[in-house]
Order: C-alpha cells, then structure tokens, then sequence
C-alpha cells in the first residue's frame, strides 16, 4: 500500500511539472523571449527590492498572527518555533503547488511537537481563514472603487466580480457558523445522521476550529493583523507592478481585485506557471500589456520565493534537528 502511494505522489508530482514545463514553454513561445527578457531587464531593482521587504514583513506578521491562534486552541510555542513551522510552510507553499502542502506540513510539525494535530489544523484553518476572508473583502472593496470610476466593462470581469462577491458572501456564512451555537448544533445533527464512518473525529475537527464566547477577545487583533499582512501581499504585486512602470493611479483597484483572486486559486495544488497565466490574463483584459502583466505575475512569485527561501533552510536544520532526535 506505502508502495502504491508512494507511486502515485510520483505520478502526480510528475504530471504537474510536466504541465508547468508546458506552460512556461508556451508562454516563451506565445510572448517571445526576447521580449520577455526585455521587460524583465527594464524592471526597477529598487521597488523589487522594496517588495522583497514589504513579503517578509508580511510573513513576520503573519508569524505573529498565528501563534495569537494557536496559543488559543491551546498550542504553547515559543515565537522561534512558530516563525520557523510558518516559513516552512511558505516555503512549501511557493515551491510545492499550492497552499495546502505547506500548511499540512505546519500542522505535521505541530503534531511532532506537542501532539496536538487537531488544534494545530484548527489554528492553520482559521489563520488562513482569516487570510482569504480578508482577501475576498478587499476584492469587494476594489469592486466598489471600480464601480465609482464606471469601468466595469468587460462581460465576462463582469462575471468574476459576482462571483467574488458570492465569495464573500460565502466566508461570512463559514465566520456565522465558527459564531453561531444554534448553526454548529445543526450541523453536528446532520452529521449524525450523515451516512459515514468516525463521525467522531470529523464532528471532533469542526469542534476545534469553533470560536467559542471566550475566544471572542482574539478576533480584533487577529482581524488587524491579518487586514494588514493582506495588504502587504497585494502591496507586493503593486510594487512588482511599479518595478515595470505599469502602476498608475487609474489601474491601482485591479490589484485589490485580482490579487484575491489569485488566493483563492492557490487553495488548488497547481502547478508553477498557472496562477501566474490566470493573473496575466486577468490584466490584459483590464487593459494592461500582455507581456509585462505575466512577467509581472512571475516577478511577485519570485520575491515570495526569495524570502520563502529562509523556509527552506529552516527545514533542512530541522530535519537535521528531528534525525538526531530520533537516533
């Protein structure tokens, strides 16, 4: 059985670098190199620089935010400890498709450290909860802004703005469910019901993610903090933007709907290259040139790589660290 799903992850690993080669081969030939290597030469090191910095302190804050939560579902960590689970995760995050590696490796590290894998999910769950729901708002507030400059134009913008907003709409019921004692009690009696096995540990899971009347105290700094980690991760893109001299006052609200759309994607483990052509395409239909939006899409990647790279070498110390635990 270990051998057979060994096989697959090597299967499916395979299948999404051969799909990314794909699209990056395509996307040389579609825009040409020379012209790629021309708009990446024209970038402003200065802002790429300044957007390296505006990342870490995102994840630095983002740090922050998540040991609030997990030293509310019970999960003692010194801040060390937590800095290093989270940029592992980030790590993971840039380098592995998508976002639900790295974050089920934060919780694996907990489990390994305290046993506590249930309130590390909780605490992964809600911090990146809190992340897309503050996400989906600013998209909402982009919209709005749009709204007022009467440029919603395009038929089918038209339809990702709506579906954004049924987005939102559909964070505010899961922030209703996580609050509300009578929903939770109705949801676990249709569990009961449900046809399916360990409806203990499922019912067990959702129990831990709940914000009970004594947790409400978390939801104020946790709500400013990630209000401004969120920011800072659009404030990314408008410096990649700035570096290829693409930002301008008229153009500034598609970042505030386009980047959290971007987000969302990366709950799905997709492969290198395809967030980066979704954002690209999202650009160029609101007006911006084909080959700078898409370079600009692989620019805000890059920074997230280079200060993901601290993950990286936090993991293989920690490796090193849990080996020597064991022998």
């Amino acid at each position: 059985m270990d051998k057979r799903k060994s096989m697959q992850k090597i299967i499916s690993l395979s299948l999404k670098i051969l799909v990314a080669t794909g699209i990056i081969t395509f996307i040389i030939w579609k825009l040409g190199w020379k012209e790629i290597i021309a708009t990446c030469s024209n970038a402003d090191p200065q802002w790429l620089i300044a957007a390296i910095i505006v990342f870490f302190i995102s994840g630095w804050l983002g740090v922050i935010q998540w040991q609030i939560i997990l030293k509310n579902r019970g999960v003692s960590l010194p801040f060390i400890k937590v800095f290093s689970f989270y940029f592992i995760g980030m790590f993971f995050n840039n380098f592995a498709f998508g976002i639900i590696t790295g974050d089920a490796l934060k919780v694996a590290y907990i489990k390994l450290q305290n046993d506590q894998g249930k309130a590390g999910f909780a605490a992964t769950f809600l911090d990146r909860f809190a992340g897309l729901w503050v996400m989906v708002g600013y998209a909402v507030f982009g919209i709005i802004l749009m709204i007022r400059q009467k440029a919603l134009e395009s038929r089918s913008m038209t339809l990702a703005f709506v579906a954004l907003i049924l987005a939102f709409i559909g964070f505010c019921g899961i922030m209703m469910f996580l609050l509300s004692k009578k929903l939770q009690d109705f949801s676990f009696n249709v569990i009961d019901k449900l046809p399916i096995n360990k409806k203990e540990i499922l019912k067990n899971i959702i129990k831990e993610t709940i914000i009970e009347s004594h947790d409400i105290h978390i939801l104020l700094p946790v709500g400013i903090l990630s209000t401004i980690v969120q920011f800072l991760r659009i404030g990314v893109h408008i410096l990649c933007a700035g570096a290829l001299s693409l930002l301008t006052p008229f153009n500034i609200h598609y970042f505030f709907i386009f980047v959290p759309v971007l987000a969302v994607i990366m709950i799905v483990p997709l492969p290198f290259g395809v967030r980066e052509s979704i954002g690209g395409a999202l650009f160029t239909m609101a007006g911006f040139n084909l080959h700078a939006s898409i370079v600009m899409g692989f620019l805000a990647t890059i920074v997230g790589s280079v200060v993901s790279i601290i993950g990286g070498i936090l993991f293989i110390f920690n490796r090193f660290n849990l080996k020597k635990e064991l022998t």
